[in-house]
């Protein structure tokens, strides 16, 4: 695996958890109305859509295995979790997008806080990690097996 990868793959964590901090920090910065608060607003639309765009190329991405998509369902899982939090955040933001409430700060750190656990526990090295531990003949077979479908004694065709 190469650098470039495996940097790119950590970016999709990293990327809407430090927007979050952004935005965290200016909202923080500036006490009362501003339009420091308005660009925070932007930034948390920024990292739940970077979530979701993580989410959905997350799939399939570590092989046509039975366990690999269930990994990488759990890591688009995650991700997409991180968005819905910031999502909420942002959508409670929009009537009054300079004025912060405490729960609303909860929801971005939370959201930032998921996606960097997403990418902590579903990331590359866990992949490694549990795909080392199966044997090759397994996973082989597995990618095999699940070629058809069958249904009450019938070949129903391809899945």
């Amino acid at each position: 695996m190469t650098i470039e990868r495996r940097w790119k793959e950590r970016g999709e964590t990293l990327g809407p958890a430090l927007l979050a901090v952004v935005a965290l920090v200016l909202d923080l910065a500036e006490g009362g109305e501003s339009s420091v608060h308005a660009v925070a607003v932007g930034v948390i639309a920024l990292a739940a859509a970077t979530s979701l765009a993580a989410a959905v190329v997350s799939l399939g991405r570590y092989g046509p295995t039975r366990l690999a998509r269930r990994f990488a369902v759990w890591r688009a899982c995650g991700l997409a979790a991180a968005a819905g939090c910031l999502g909420l955040a942002l959508v409670e933001r929009l009537p009054s997008p300079r004025l912060v409430s405490d729960a609303r700060l909860y929801l971005t750190v939370l959201g930032g806080a998921w996606a960097l656990l997403t990418g902590w526990v579903w990331g590359r090295r866990s992949w490694e990690r549990l795909a080392s531990g199966l044997p090759e003949a397994v996973l082989q077979t597995e990618a095999s097996a699940g070629r058809s479908v069958r249904w009450a004694g019938r070949e129903v065709g391809e899945a």
